[in-house]
């Protein structure tokens, strides 16, 4: 069910008894609770109709009590309970007293709308309490936005500081933040953070370019060795050692430096290996478990190199990183040396 769902219901004064919202997007999951706020919540009466709970401490008697006291001068009374834990499989209440939750939940009052927050990845779906929420309310996963949705939201957030930006400048500022990417850690709050930096430095200017973003974004391993290996299929060899001195100076492990070459060459090895089987993009994207618009671009950069190149530049990489961890080579000396070799014309 989509985070759409809880914004209807809002729009349309329907608001369920009982929502589970779940997922990693702190952001949406932060905004989807003020905008109930906004909309069912009296300032001058909050503290009387809005109760924000933390379910690591909180007793079922306290949850129940909280939603069985009327709202003051409301229509609505709104619970919040946060992260309580044996949502996602945790051990919290006894048999008697998860008892006790469901059968209230399945004849919760309707003046009440109770929001379970869960700011993980999974829930544990087995539990009976799912299903019941499922029947009374709605259970909603708040991940990361993706495609037209997150170009909307960059726009509007640049249109909120009252700047201007194109459509493949978006896409631009998207993939340096690496938001999108699978193993990223970033949320919208991150996004909207670089954003109001981006625009701080605008100053009275109000187009957004690609030097602007460069200017400001502060990049990230995974795109500084995406650049880093995109120099060496380009035979560009300074501008490859260049980018390896900049991660150093921003004091990124060596170690870690290598392993990403390692990580990244794998993808091209795997990438190039699977199209050349003629293999759709989104099946590639499937096996190599990344998203869509990574392997457009891994398809873009292994077009710089043979698939024999690769494999001995992945085989080359595993045995330089054997001879760092044995002592026999200093790992600085051994990663320029491995650039030098792999960029060589």
């Amino acid at each position: 069910m989509s985070y759409r769902q809880i914004l209807n219901d809002i729009q349309n004064n329907d608001l369920k008894r009982v929502y589970l919202i779940y997922g990693k997007e702190n952001y949406l999951i932060d905004w989807i609770v003020n905008e109930i706020k906004e909309k069912y919540i009296d300032k001058n009466f909050e503290t009387l109709n809005y109760v924000h709970l933390d379910g690591k401490e909180v007793s079922v008697d306290s949850i129940i009590n909280a939603c069985e006291t009327l709202p003051f001068m409301s229509d609505k009374k709104i619970v919040v309970i946060e992260n309580l834990v044996f949502l996602t499989g945790g051990k919290t209440y006894s048999k008697e007293e998860e008892q006790r939750l469901n059968e209230y939940i399945c004849n919760i009052s309707s003046f009440v709308c109770l929001i379970f927050i869960v700011r993980e990845e999974k829930i544990d779906n087995r539990k009976r309490i799912i299903k019941n929420i499922k029947d009374v309310g709605i259970v909603v996963e708040l991940s990361k936005i993706k495609g037209d949705d997150l170009v909307k939201w960059v726009y509007k957030m640049f249109s909120k500081y009252n700047k201007n930006i194109t459509k493949k400048n978006i896409s631009y500022f998207i993939e340096n933040t690496v938001y999108s990417e699978f193993s990223s850690d970033k949320t919208l709050y991150d996004l909207e953070n670089e954003i109001i930096k981006i625009c701080n430095y605008l100053g009275d200017r109000k187009e957004v370019t690609t030097g602007d973003i460069d200017k400001v974004l502060i990049r990230s391993l995974e795109n500084n060795i995406f650049k880093l290996v995109d120099s060496i299929g380009q035979k560009r060899t300074d501008k490859a050692l260049t980018l390896l001195n900049e991660m150093i100076l921003n004091n990124e492990p060596i170690q870690l430096i290598l392993y990403m070459v390692i990580k990244q060459i794998r993808l091209l090895f795997m990438t190039k290996l699977l199209e050349g089987k003629g293999y759709s993009q989104g099946v590639i994207a499937q096996k190599l478990g990344v998203q869509n618009f990574v392997v457009k671009k891994l398809i873009e950069q292994s077009r710089n190199f043979r698939i024999e190149e690769l494999q001995s530049a992945f085989e080359r990489c595993l045995k330089v990183d054997e001879d760092i961890k044995r002592g026999e080579i200093e790992s600085r000396l051994a990663l320029e040396m491995l650039i030098v070799e792999f960029s060589k014309k």
